[in-house]
């Protein structure tokens, strides 16, 4: 496993409904996260916040932290 901890920067970047359906569950600025798992090829990035598990797609995650 990966285990490593970013923190989430801005929802701007996203569309409305991506941005609301991440703060539903529970996202929002400023809010750590933990990556459980990276797929290769750009694929999915799994995160981790408050013991509950999130996929997300890499263009979401990297606009939503500025990792690369």
């Amino acid at each position: 496993m990966i285990q490593q901890n970013y923190i989430l920067h801005s929802f701007d970047c996203l569309n409305t409904a991506t941005a609301a359906r991440l703060h539903d569950m529970g996202l929002c600025e400023g809010c750590p996260i933990k990556v459980v798992q990276k797929y290769p090829f750009h694929g999915p990035v799994i995160i981790e916040n408050d013991q509950q598990r999130i996929g997300l797609r890499y263009t979401v995650f990297t606009m939503l932290t500025g990792a690369e």
